[in-house]
């Protein structure tokens, strides 16, 4: 008879919703995970006011810490520096691959895998935190990478503003793992392209001090576009809507 044909399909499709829908909200639930990150500082030991000296202009245009990638860092998320600079100074951060041992970024600035959008200070003397999100530079475990601060491309503004300073220990706290390298390109990025010694000033073995960064490193996964997550909420409403139509035919 068809009532407990009804009564067994209405069984089953209360079994479908009791299950699958709840598996359908945890999988978007888990997409929506950010992916596993760590964080390394690169000064551990810095006293939270020294500071290196004395970059922008005219000279000393680009400063740069060597960071080997820890094990399991598969892209850059974030990355911070503390700065003492003056009211609308403006400068970029980088991130390059670099040569350990010939102490140079291939290609100069122009072989950089990332490069930030001009950055100005708000309100400057005193030093700071900068903190640039949103970097999704992919990386290679093991390998040393140059990060830096740069006016090379807005050399001719910072001219009114002189120099300031960078958080971190001069001539201390280096190691082959982190270390301080700074070099005097006057402006020109094709410079960091030839040994930084040159020019300036750059040691595997630390010599040359440590600078106090702050990076944050992804495991390779990415958090999925707001479209996505979108369209699998859909889905999982959707369902619902059909499920809850079938128990009431």
């Amino acid at each position: 008879m068809w009532v407990p044909e009804k009564r067994a399909k209405e069984a089953a499709l209360t079994r479908l919703s009791r299950y699958v829908l709840p598996a359908v909200l945890v999988l978007v639930a888990l997409v929506a995970l950010p992916a596993g990150a760590q964080q390394i500082q690169t000064d551990p030991g810095w006293n939270g006011s020294n500071t290196i000296s004395s970059f922008g202009y005219p000279n000393t245009a680009t400063y740069g810490e060597a960071i080997t990638t820890p094990a399991g860092g598969l892209s850059v998320l974030s990355a911070s520096v503390w700065l003492n600079e003056a009211t609308g100074f403006q400068w970029q951060m980088f991130i390059a691959p670099w040569d350990n041992n010939n102490y140079l970024i291939p290609g100069g600035l122009a072989g950089a895998i990332y490069l930030s959008p001009v950055q100005t200070v708000a309100s400057g003397g005193s030093l700071t935190q900068y903190t640039i999100n949103n970097i999704n530079a992919a990386v290679t475990p093991g390998t040393i990478y140059m990060f830096g601060i740069t006016i090379d491309n807005v050399y001719n503004n910072d001219a009114q503003f002189g120099a300031g300073s960078q958080g971190g220990d001069i001539f201390a706290n280096g190691s082959s793992t982190y270390y301080f390298a700074w070099n005097n390109d006057s402006g020109n990025g094709s410079l960091l392209g030839s040994n930084w010694n040159n020019e300036g000033c750059a040691d595997n073995g630390g010599a040359c001090g440590n600078a106090a960064w702050t990076v944050t490193y992804g495991a390779g996964g990415t958090t999925p576009e707001p479209s996505s997550l979108v369209l699998l909420g859909s889905g999982a409403l959707g369902l619902a809507g059909v499920i809850r139509r079938k128990l009431k035919a």
